[in-house]
């Protein structure tokens, strides 16, 4: 059985506030592109997209239309009404949002993504003869507000796996051959056609704000707490000296070098930015990315550290890492020669290589993404967004560290990184 969400449950149901600007008018044109013989929208409800607590940064509503036609589709109807239902994201109304957006507008970014960049990936596969599909299908609307509306995936079976289990072997594999598929293509697309426009190359974490938040915040919650995790003896030396340098590990994968094998990162790669359709045989049939708000260009060690250590399961996350490497790289180098990408193709070598200079990248990754993933959901208090940037220790940061589910992570993976050169820095 493909495991069950948060998703899953009632709560996703319950009414919430619809934002003023929402209303049913602004999808009409849209509406009439989809129903055929549309007459009007009777009504519109929204609920919210995901379960309270599963989504940080941004607010997911289900938007569904009651649209009422000329005529029945169906003869055996006496009611000529349908229901249509979309995913509409939009931002959260807090001054630490209006202040990131101004910065740097995340909602116009997504949008590219989806109706820009991700379909030219997807027919330069169409055009060697493979049907590969990154994402859901997006749609315009005449909103002057920040928004990304897109096709409700649900009915077509997809969902997320369970985050707080982490992703199995199957799993893994499925999301690692997408982003090699990923990759390749967008180096290919460079590689023919120039860089991509810099709104999709800067990624999340050139923000000194964000990074003092997120990455020195993380640290220093972590250090109050770190008595209680077991082995810490054997790294606490080195994990203090790093730690007076973990801004920089985090900035030093920000900057791509030519002699290394570059691709368009998805930036925010953990399990909840994953969606898998399944069969009734509940096999793996497809995978999704969504959340495209924060690509960048670089060294693709940034998206295989923060998938790898963030969303897989603890019984595989270090003793098959080896492993999902290989098997990643087996499967980027089949889809640069499928697109026909005319540099020397990334070795098995240079891809570990690349991990081995970044390994601090995966100490970050850690610390200041692994327990936000592996935290049951915050139901009340403290855990929004304006939290996370508040780079503040509080309830909700010695939850994220005290949390026994990260400190079994934790115990494994902190003794592992440092095995690997991970609390070094030269």
């Amino acid at each position: 059985m493909p495991p069950q969400t948060k998703d899953d449950e009632q709560c996703t149901e319950e009414a919430i506030q619809i934002p003023d600007w929402v209303k049913p008018e602004i999808f009409e044109d849209l509406l009439k592109q989809q129903v055929k013989n549309y007459k009007e929208t009777k009504s519109l409800r929204a609920t919210a997209g995901v379960a309270k607590g599963e989504n940080y940064a941004t607010i997911m509503l289900r938007v569904e239309l009651d649209v009422e036609t000329e005529e029945s589709l169906c003869p055996f109807q006496d009611q000529s009404q349908i229901t249509k239902a979309f995913m509409l994201k939009t931002p959260h109304d807090t001054d630490a949002y209006r202040k990131l957006l101004q910065k740097s507008n995340i909602f116009d970014t997504e949008r590219g993504m989806y109706m820009k960049v991700v379909p030219e990936m997807e027919q330069m596969y169409r055009d060697v003869g493979l049907e590969v599909k990154f994402g859901a299908q997006t749609y315009e609307i005449p909103a002057t507000d920040n928004y990304v509306l897109l096709e409700d995936l649900k009915p077509q079976g997809f969902r997320n796996a369970d985050r707080l289990e982490g992703l199995d072997q199957a799993h893994t594999e499925s999301a690692l051959r997408k982003f090699a598929q990923w990759h390749a293509a967008s180096a290919v697309r460079v590689d023919t056609k120039g860089p991509y426009e810099e709104q999709y190359t800067k990624g999340f974490f050139r923000s000194p704000e964000i990074v003092d938040a997120l990455f020195n915040g993380s640290i220093k919650s972590l250090l109050k707490y770190i008595e209680h995790y077991e082995g810490r003896e054997t790294y606490l030396k080195d994990l203090l000296s790093i730690s007076e340098k973990f801004e920089d590990l985090a900035v030093d994968i920000c900057e791509p070098k030519p002699d290394e094998f570059n691709a368009l990162n998805h930036g925010d790669a953990w399990s909840n930015n994953i969606m898998f359709q399944y069969n009734e045989k509940n096999e793996i049939l497809n995978t999704y990315f969504v959340d495209l708000q924060i690509p960048k260009w670089g060294t693709v060690a940034q998206d295989l550290y923060y998938f790898l250590i963030s969303s897989t399961s603890l019984d595989i996350k270090t003793t098959k890492f080896d492993y999902f490497i290989w098997f990643y790289h087996s499967e980027l180098v089949k889809h640069l020669q499928l697109l026909k990408y005319t540099k020397p193709l990334p070795t098995l070598r240079g891809i570990r290589n690349d991990l081995s200079k970044y390994s601090g990248w995966g100490l970050v990754c850690c610390i200041s993404i692994m327990g936000f993933v592996l935290l049951d959901p915050i139901l009340d208090g403290d855990g929004g967004f304006d939290t996370i940037l508040s780079g503040e220790d509080s309830s909700f940061k010695k939850t994220v560290f005290t949390n026994p589910r990260y400190r079994k992570h934790v115990d494994v993976v902190l003794p592992w990184l440092h095995h690997r050169g991970a609390m070094e820095y030269n």
